[in-house]
């Protein structure tokens, strides 16, 4: 690369991924920017800065077709970006709603590039994995498109991770998580882990423990003496957690009974939304051919399944030795596997677990099959409200075939732990690939996401046609800037990485592929699920 210097590097990228992130938005402006989730956050945090704070999720209820279910604290972080916004008046609302998602991104990033550094002792390979962990597609649609706040939770998890694995004691992992599961529930199945993990090593120190002569009793050993016993460490982070939590929620809890119901009752009432064969489920249980939701158990009580699947997978991978970088792959995998819901910002929970863990081992082709794999299934057709009753076979074939890619890599994963370094299949994919892809991926998505102005389509992109009549020619025009364009910036991608192995020319076929679905989705509409409806119509379906 031509930035030399690590504080050239650092700047450059981010220079150059927030500045993608706000003309994607800008540009997605009047289809995407002020819809559903920014329009949820901006109006939690308002009820934050301007009403009573404590009726933040009474007031989201009567306010939001899909209100504030979620933990205070992105609430609270998007309010200080408010407040930073009103005082400049740069930036609409929409952005700034955006912007600790944009950090996290970048904290997101930079985690990577330490725990890779540490692993590996290779410099290169460290900013291979912070730019891949920032410039992909998966990133750029939860920031730029959905303004989800997924990396931000994520960050802390990570946080979490790396002190625990450099034996900082339990303080430090524990308030990390604590924050996490208060930026959203998800982030309790890898507490969950983390508690198992923490069990079991320390039932494996409790013997060389027990046999140490030096076990002082100084505040400044507290931390320390704890962590080397064998379920004190688990059961005391647990109420330092608990203590955490509560300190915060409390406020809440008591104000009104509507944030017990937010976060714990209307999640487990929401719709089925995912890309999972979990949809064939619903079809065959469900009580009617329009619900999307059903009471058969793997449904109704998929939270608690979900759970379950990660503490059993936590407690086999500790017992065989797992790392938490390891642990963590095959969690989000189970989770995406078994969760009724999950939607396409959901899918940037992989990429950080893979590259932590197979970057420094080298495994390009794990990592490369898992960022594709999430590229294209996170833009995937889904069963919508919306959508014909009788095509939901359809959408049932789809979500089995991406519950079979996850599956897939769950096996490969696992047996990875397996191999040593001299036993890993030689492959063809290199750092050079890796990155290639990642940049193409992430160069369609925001070039296809600047070209939506272009066709000026506010109609619901659930009703034909998607496409208003008489904008036939430039939508044509578009796609050909588009393939021209993304053409050259794979051509410096190219250039510029030379330094990193060599390239399959194959490697170039999925962000050349990956343009039709991009341009379907950002520039002429919200979802790949209205072109197969409109498709299917067509076909007299």
């Amino acid at each position: 690369m031509i930035l030399h210097t690590r504080s050239s590097f650092f700047i450059t990228t981010f220079v150059l991924y927030a500045s993608a992130i706000i003309f994607a938005t800008l540009a997605l402006n009047a289809y995407f920017a002020q819809t559903w989730d920014a329009q949820t956050f901006i109006q939690a945090a308002r009820q934050l800065l301007d009403g009573n704070p404590f009726d933040l999720y009474a007031q989201s209820r009567a306010a939001q077709t899909w209100p504030y279910a979620y933990p205070p604290l992105h609430a609270i972080v998007v309010a200080l970006a408010l407040v930073i916004g009103d005082a400049t008046h740069i930036l609409p609302d929409f952005i700034w709603a955006r912007v600790p998602a944009l950090i996290a991104d970048i904290g997101v990033a930079y985690a990577l590039y330490r725990v890779v550094l540490k692993k590996s002792n290779d410099g290169a390979l460290a900013r291979i994995g912070f730019l891949a962990g920032l410039f992909n597609p998966v990133t750029f649609y939860n920031t730029a498109v959905q303004a989800h706040f997924e990396s931000e939770w994520i960050f802390f998890v990570l946080l979490a991770f790396i002190a625990f694995e450099s034996g900082r004691g339990i303080f430090l992992p524990t308030i990390f998580l604590a924050i996490a599961v208060l930026f959203k529930q998800t982030a309790i199945v890898y507490a969950m882990m983390m508690w198992l993990t923490m069990s079991l090593r320390g039932a494996e120190r409790s013997e060389a423990t027990k046999q140490s002569a030096n076990c002082g009793l100084r505040i400044a050993d507290f931390g320390k003496n704890i962590a080397a016993s064998s379920l004190l460490p688990t059961i005391f982070s647990f109420f330092v957690f608990l203590f955490i939590a509560l300190a915060i929620c409390s406020p809440f809890i008591l104000y009104s009974n509507d944030f017990v119901f937010m976060n714990l009752t209307y999640v487990e009432q929401v719709p089925v939304q995912t890309v999972s064969w979990l949809v064939g489920v619903l079809g065959l249980t469900r009580a009617a051919p329009d619900a999307l939701t059903s009471d058969f158990f793997l449904l109704r009580y998929s939270t608690w399944i979900t759970l379950a699947a990660a503490a059993i997978i936590s407690f086999i991978a500790a017992r065989r030795g797992w790392s938490l970088w390891q642990t963590g792959i095959v969690v989000t995998l189970a989770f995406f596997l078994l969760s009724r819901k999950v939607m396409g910002y959901y899918y940037v929970m992989l990429t950080p677990f893979m590259l932590a863990e197979f970057l420094p081992r080298r495994r390009f082709d794990l990592i490369l099959f898992a960022i594709i794999a999430a590229a294209f299934i996170h833009l995937a057709p889904y069963d919508a409200a919306w959508t014909e009753p009788a095509h939901w076979w359809i959408y049932a074939l789809i979500g089995t075939a991406a519950s079979a890619v996850w599956v897939w890599l769950f096996a490969q994963v696992a047996r990875a732990n397996t191999e040593s370094t001299n036993e890993m299949p030689k492959t063809k994919s290199s750092p050079r690939s890796l990155i290639i892809i990642s940049l193409g991926l992430f160069s369609a998505a925001l070039l296809a996401a600047l070209f939506q102005p272009l066709i000026a389509n506010n109609g619901s992109p659930i009703r034909a046609p998607i496409l208003a009549p008489g904008l036939e020619i430039i939508a044509w025009r578009a796609f050909g800037a588009l393939i021209a364009l993304t053409l050259i910036a794979l051509a410096i991608f190219t250039r510029a990485t030379r330094a990193w192995g060599t390239l399959s020319r194959r490697a170039l076929i999925a962000p050349l592929i990956f343009l039709l679905v991009t341009f379907a989705v950002y520039t002429l509409t919200k979802e790949t699920t209205a072109i197969v409806e409109v498709i299917l119509k067509g076909l007299g379906l």
